[in-house]
């Protein structure tokens, strides 16, 4: 149900009875389902129906529907074809526990007239409610656990020693004879008489060395007893030069979704959990077509501990179902100083680097294609993770929720980030995010081309639910059907000081800023390079004290807060070189 829609019109059928549902076990398997259909139910866009409160017996009959191929949508039965009866049960459980919701009163005049504020979670919509973009999780805490998994791949990139110059000279040239069959020929074997190795850390940082794709292979597909798979998860490797992948004709992804390929229940536990570090050497060639299983990509689900740094991958090829990406399936954990060319395709979940990410993935570059039914982005498909200084110039395709940069996020946090190339799909289109849910984009530039059938298409982001979208731009052009906007499609979060020079093309609720506005607010924001530059003082701190300075100035260093070396005018976020000349952002990317 994390991309789903479920459908409104009521079944009748008679079925025996089922086993009673529990609405705690449900609540944590829907989380997967909150982007579309809210944490309570109370859908955050239109075009998904309100199930809170929904009959219990309804909501079962029709997540098996779908599982089963009865009703015809393929996004709920992606979304639930790995649920087992009972976890069905549980989810219907608890959003038939929630409170059923009403239509709530239209907003004031404006297409950007701020309405009234929603409540927390579950409450309703009224006065003494938070506010437009009030948020359900603690963003500074969120940002802090970002910076301390970049900082700890940073540093453990440092740890790194030389390689010598005989690290993969194997004492064997025999390709097709395995003496200790253990699965790796004893050409690419590090240690071909012993049964229980297949690598080697010379230069003793604690990493294995890979010198072949056949010894990377061997992390996932060894076969040596005294060296198990859990084990395998643990340990650190590294690439000791540059590696050909066309060998392997079907790559295996290493870690992987369980026996049961369900890597939302399962998580990390059958994942990688120790270090690659690439140390900037390149992969190339690497395939892999696994359409009918989750959790695909060099690394198929890296787990909390895991990290992957200073990788390259050169023309990769990548088809998965769903949580499919080029270096990394299903994220968990760290995924810094990596590029990407290549073309990766899925259902659902799809990204050139990261298809699902929960944890953090920073400094990466991808250049390639990718194509998807939902949830697609050019760097990560659906995340409740984090991006940071990433840079996406990718073609993108597919129905809905696609991005330049994240296509679904949920509590996700963009910063410092740019994206190219081009998005088309149908609806939920945006430059950097194409659905944002209770997350944040800050400080990031698109420059992508935007071209949605239907509704919810933006510059930045197409649908802005209880989100953030601060000190961004975009000019790449905006084409679409219903709520187009320069900066936002729709919008019930906020956008501040953020500016456009899109050219933006839509029949109705089409604004250069924002397509329509509901139960939000829009400061500062301009689409008017003279308006802007007599506007210039509101984007600067007259006072360095007065104002939350992360709002103003550059976070150089990634350390979560504005140092007083970084308060200085050069560091602004914003440039202003001339009058009618469109400002620089600073932060970004290059």
């Amino acid at each position: 149900m994390r991309y789903a829609v479920l459908a409104t019109t009521m079944v009748l059928a008679v079925t025996p009875a089922l086993a009673k549902g529990d609405i705690s076990r449900g609540r944590d398997i829907a989380i997967e389902c909150f982007a579309c259909h809210g944490k309570d139910g109370n859908a955050p866009s239109p075009i998904n129906p309100k199930i809170g409160g929904q009959h219990e017996r309804y909501l079962v009959l029709a997540m098996k529907e779908y599982k089963s191929g009865k009703r015809a949508e393929s996004l709920m039965r992606g979304a639930v074809l790995k649920m087992t009866d009972q976890e069905i049960e549980d989810v219907a459980a608890y959003y038939a526990s929630q409170r059923a919701f009403t239509e709530a009163p239209p907003p004031r005049a404006g297409a950007n007239a701020q309405a009234r504020g929603p409540a927390g979670p579950g409450g309703p919509v009224g006065p003494g409610g938070p506010g437009p973009g009030a948020f359900r999780f603690d963003k500074v805490e969120r940002k802090a656990t970002f910076v301390g998994l970049l900082a700890a791949a940073r540093e453990a990139s440092k740890q790194a020693k030389p390689l010598g110059k005989d690290v993969c000279a194997f004492s064997s040239s025999d390709a097709v004879k395995d003496s200790d069959a253990d699965g790796v020929m004893d050409a690419f074997d590090a240690a071909p008489a012993n049964a229980g190795e297949f690598a080697r850390d010379s230069n003793g940082d604690g990493r294995f060395e890979l010198c072949s794709i056949e010894q990377a292979q061997a992390i996932a597909t060894f076969k040596g007893a005294a060296l198990p798979v859990d084990k395998r998860m643990g340990r650190n490797y590294e690439l000791a030069r540059d590696i050909d992948a066309a060998s392997v004709a079907n790559w295996t992804p290493i870690g992987n979704c369980g026996p049961d390929d369900n890597c939302m229940m399962n998580r990390g536990k059958y994942g990688y959990m120790g270090m690659i570090d690439g140390r900037g050497f390149t992969i190339s060639n690497l395939k892999m077509s696994w359409p009918e299983r989750g959790g695909v990509g060099f690394v198929g689900v890296l787990g909390e501990l895991g990290m992957v740094i200073n990788l390259k991958l050169d023309n990769a090829n990548i088809e998965g179902r769903s949580g499919t990406g080029a270096v990394v399936g299903a994220n968990m954990g760290a995924v810094v100083g990596v590029s990407v060319k290549g073309k990766v395709k899925a259902g659902l979940a799809v990204g050139g680097v990261v298809g699902g990410n929960s944890g953090v993935v920073a400094d990466a570059k991808v250049k390639g294609e990718v194509s998807a039914q939902q949830a697609a982005g050019g760097l990560v498909g659906d995340m409740t993770g984090g991006v940071i200084r990433s840079h996406a110039t990718v073609n993108i395709t597919g129905d809905r929720a696609l991005g330049g940069l994240v296509g679904l996020s949920t509590f996700g946090m963009v910063f410092d980030s740019v994206a190219d190339g081009t998005i088309t799909g149908t609806s939920d289109l945006g430059g950097l995010v194409g659905m944002s849910t209770d997350g944040s984009v800050n400080n990031s530039i698109s420059r992508a081309t935007v071209s949605g059938q239907t509704n919810n298409v933006g510059g930045v982001v197409g649908f802005n639910s209880l989100s953030l979208v601060r000190n961004s731009l975009s000019e790449g052009a905006v084409t679409g059907g219903d709520t187009v906007g320069g900066l936002v499609g729709r919008n019930n979060g906020v956008v501040r000081r953020s500016y456009t020079a899109a050219k933006v093309t839509g029949h109705t609720n089409t604004d250069p800023l924002v397509g329509l506005t509901v139960e939000g607010e829009v400061k500062s924001a301009f689409a008017d390079l003279a308006k802007l530059s007599a506007e210039a003082g509101v984007w600067s701190p007259k006072v360095n004290t007065s104002h939350d300075l992360l709002d103003f100035y550059c976070d150089k260093d990634f350390s979560g807060a504005i140092e007083p070396a970084e308060r200085v005018a050069a560091n602004y976020i914003w440039a202003f070189e001339a009058a009618g000349k469109a400002p620089t952002l600073r932060c970004a990317v290059p």
